[in-house]
């Protein structure tokens, strides 16, 4: 188990990828807080698919979902890992909507550019990183630093791909974007902690 949430981590660190797979590379560099032009995300989508659903299995693998808290029953591998990638992509494609729809305000950006590879590509190596220890059972808090520091790679991202769209801008739609993911998430727990109560 330990060595499956690891894997990602290494494939992502591993200079093996660089030109090979561009959401890798592209990740890389915005972690670092690069700016990169549009064009720059005109890779193959399979591989934003396949970055998202990877950060939504490891979501699914963190300790409040697959061990038993205060009278909250643990749930089965098999839900834990469908409700992290249901979570995961339904707040991944919600977001994409609510900054497309928010980046255009005020002629900022035209419409054109991938946005769906570019946001994949901005939370890659940091929502990564986070969903994999926390899995490992970091505690949150400590995860924190990281959580917020990948909401300021996505607002880089963004304005670097958008010459219109400051820094600030750009950032409270990444923070705006995050509405549906928390909601989201709060309404299973909700729902797992009605449940437990309903099986006593």
């Amino acid at each position: 188990m330990k060595l499956a949430l690891i894997l990602p981590l290494l494939i992502i660190a591993n200079p093996y990828w660089f030109g090979r797979l561009p959401i890798v590379t592209n990740g890389q560099r915005l972690f670092l807080l690069r700016e990169l032009p549009f064009d720059r995300f005109d890779f193959p989508r399979w591989q934003s698919v396949l970055a998202i659903t990877m950060i939504g299995l490891l979501n699914g693998m963190a300790p409040s979902m697959t061990t038993a808290h205060h009278g909250v029953p643990a749930a089965p591998l098999w839900l834990a890992l469908s409700l992290g990638l249901v979570t995961v992509w339904i707040g991944f494609l919600a977001s994409i909507l609510i900054l497309r729809l928010w980046m255009k305000r005020g002629g900022r950006w035209d419409g054109h550019g991938n946005l769906f590879n570019l946001i994949a590509a901005a939370g890659l190596v940091a929502d990564t990183g986070s969903a994999a220890v926390t899995a490992l059972g970091v505690p949150a808090l400590l995860v924190l630093p990281l959580w917020f520091y990948s909401i300021w790679v996505g607002g880089n991202a963004l304005s670097g791909a958008m010459p219109k769209a400051s820094l600030g801008y750009s950032t409270a739609g990444i923070l705006v974007s995050m509405i549906p993911v928390i909601a989201l998430s709060m309404s299973i727990g909700f729902a797992l902690a009605l449940h437990a109560i309903a099986a006593r």
